[in-house]
């Protein structure tokens, strides 16, 4: 999906793959491999075409069909979620393990997080960075099928240790089980 939507909005912005390769500071050749699904890019780089095209990350993704981004007002979207989720300036400087007055500043505009702090920003709020950043109007993070049942589990203590792990190794560590039971259902 990736490739088609790359391919679509290159052609729609009449660019070739040369040009759009320095624009976003990379060979043709890597970019080239981007719209033919051989590769694909790292966070930085899809934000980075998320952003030229002024389009979300979801598009590009193939998560929605909406290409339009809502104009953002980073700061003000920043301290509305904050205190809808009831959350003072000290406690999110806690969470982001910077002082009070950035975080002060990122509401005000007079300073902007980088994308690490961003992603924690994000998270401490209960929101998408994409939401934030305005690309997105639903607050509500992209949430897939199998994270939706660890979310439910969420208010019950638990002591699995696979629940601290990042969705790509759960998944891993399904398909090999799957790949297991596969190899050796077959001998019996």
């Amino acid at each position: 999906m990736l490739g088609k939507r790359l391919l679509y909005l290159r052609n729609k912005h009449e660019l070739t793959q040369e040009e759009l390769a320095k624009i976003l500071c990379m060979s043709r050749s890597t970019y080239a491999q981007y719209e033919v699904d051989r590769r694909k890019p790292d966070y930085d780089t899809l934000q980075r075409i998320a952003d030229y095209y002024k389009v979300s990350t979801d598009f590009l993704l193939g998560r929605t069909e909406d290409s339009v981004m809502e104009e953002c007002n980073f700061p003000s979207r920043l301290k509305m979620i904050r205190e809808l989720n009831g959350i003072s300036l000290k406690q999110l400087a806690e969470n982001l393990n910077v002082s009070q007055a950035d975080v002060s500043q990122f509401e005000t505009g007079g300073k902007y997080p980088d994308p690490t702090t961003l992603k924690v920003l994000a998270d401490s709020l209960n929101c998408s960075v994409d939401y934030l950043l305005g690309r997105i109007t639903d607050p509500r993070p992209y949430l897939l099928e199998s994270q939706q049942s660890y979310n439910t589990l969420d208010t019950h203590h638990s002591n699995d240790p696979l629940e601290d792990l990042p969705e790509e190794a759960r998944k891993s560590l399904e398909e090999f089980k799957e790949f297991i039971l596969r190899k050796y259902r077959k001998g019996n």
